[in-house]
């Protein structure tokens, strides 16, 4: 029987992958969870890392031919989304280390899943990023 389970990893180019996982793993939390190297036809690779926070799994891909980064091969994704606790502290932190927030304040939403709190901002690559606080009953 097939069944679908649910979300198994977000993929994100970039074009500098110490740099990536140094901003998603000093400012965000996430864990090195496993990383690879892709040999491709022509001399040319694929190097992946996977970070973890809690459920969520984030595969950083960058090629060898750093101007295919995030052009072609699978559309776009908006955002990804990062559940969080205290999100009014996070904000700041992130600004105090000089990351530029979409979001200068959390924007409450009261009537979405019994209240949420959220704010953007980007990563390294380009990448949206959410922060999102449940509401808590």
């Amino acid at each position: 029987m097939s069944v679908f389970k649910g979300p198994a990893h977000i993929g994100i180019h970039t074009r500098d992958m110490e740099r990536s996982k140094a901003f998603y793993i000093e400012n965000l939390g996430f864990k090195l969870e496993h990383e690879a190297r892709l040999e491709k036809p022509g001399n040319q690779w694929v190097n992946l890392s996977f970070l973890r926070l809690g459920s969520m799994l984030v595969e950083l891909i960058e090629p060898s031919d750093k101007t295919k980064a995030g052009q072609g091969q699978g559309g776009s994704i908006n955002h990804i989304a990062v559940e969080v606790k205290g999100i009014g502290d996070i904000v700041k932190t992130l600004k105090e280390k000089g990351i530029e927030m979409e979001t200068e304040q959390p924007n409450s939403i009261p009537h979405l899943f019994n209240g949420v709190k959220t704010a953007f901002f980007k990563g390294p690559s380009g990448e949206r990023i959410e922060l999102v606080e449940y509401t808590e009953v």
